[in-house]
């Protein structure tokens, strides 16, 4: 077992905000302990990701906690096997469950979207998602499918498009939902990155948020309070979701071998709706 008083945090995305927030929560936690961080970013490559690990186990690390891109990539089981207790974020392996792992309520924040555009008045709903090999991705896109079924609306197939959890694919994806015939009347950006990306397109085509279009994104991102207009969000506790996750592996870094012996834990935290301006109600909508 690792006994240096180092911790390992690796992301897929140095460029997504939710990742830094959650370090500021985690490396509290770390430094209390006494714990310094190692960071390290696989710019959503595997290959970088494969490198970035070993680069962990070189340094010998106590734990790691970590939002992987391939969540079922063969260096989880070496950490394992060397007693380095590893607590995954955000993303879960598609076997058997063998890590801790933390995420957010995916699901059930969509459904938060959902009821609230429908209250608004609104069935023509576009969900730019996310890759459908990654856990949110899989559980956002459902989430909406089956919000929309319980408020009773029809998912228009033609208003769901990928938009790869990045800037550039909520842009292209407001693209291709601005060229139909019948244009949506409220788009949720699947993620923060996506959200942004959308924002850029409808204000770069002079399509007004909210009196054209109502725009929702899931996560927080800086600025979107400050944007004009105010960019209505789902919001997931960043920061003391670093907290959780650093109260996990510090349990299984201070038990030692008998660590091993603790189940794998699962924990889903809420998230909450953060109503800004970005949205409006059906019926006054400006015709095109």
């Amino acid at each position: 077992m690792a006994n240096t008083k180092t911790i390992g945090y690796l992301v897929p995305d140095i460029k997504n905000p939710f990742f830094i927030a959650m370090l500021s929560g985690f490396q509290e936690m770390c430094f209390k302990q006494g714990y310094d961080i190692i960071f390290e970013n696989a710019a959503d490559d595997p290959e970088k990701e494969k490198k970035a690990l070993e680069t962990l186990l070189r340094y010998r690390v106590a734990g790691l906690l970590a939002v992987f891109v391939d969540s079922d990539n063969e260096y989880i089981d070496v950490f394992r096997n060397m007693g380095i207790p590893v607590v995954m974020i955000d993303r879960k392996s598609t076997g058997v469950q063998k890590n801790d792992y933390l995420m957010i309520d995916n699901m059930g924040g969509v459904g938060q979207i959902v009821d609230y555009l429908v209250s608004l008045g609104h069935t023509d709903i576009a969900m730019i998602y996310g890759p459908q090999d990654l856990t949110p991705g899989v559980e956002r896109l459902n989430g909406f499918r089956k919000a929309m079924e319980k408020n009773g609306v029809q998912v228009k197939e033609e208003y769901l498009i990928p938009g790869l959890f990045t800037e550039e694919g909520g842009y292209h994806a407001v693209q291709k939902l601005l060229q139909l015939k019948n244009r949506p009347t409220a788009m949720i950006g699947g993620n923060n990155l996506t959200t942004m990306g959308a924002y850029k397109a409808l204000v770069d085509y002079k399509v007004s948020i909210p009196e054209e279009v109502s725009l929702v994104g899931f996560d927080d991102f800086p600025f979107a309070a400050h944007l004009q207009p105010s960019i209505t969000v789902i919001k997931r506790p960043n920061t003391n979701m670093g907290r959780v996750a650093a109260e996990l592996l510090m349990e299984r870094i201070s038990k030692g071998e008998e660590g091993k012996d603790i189940p794998p834990r699962s924990i889903v935290m809420p998230t909450q709706l953060c109503i800004r301006k970005s949205c409006i109600q059906i019926e006054n909508l400006k015709a095109e």
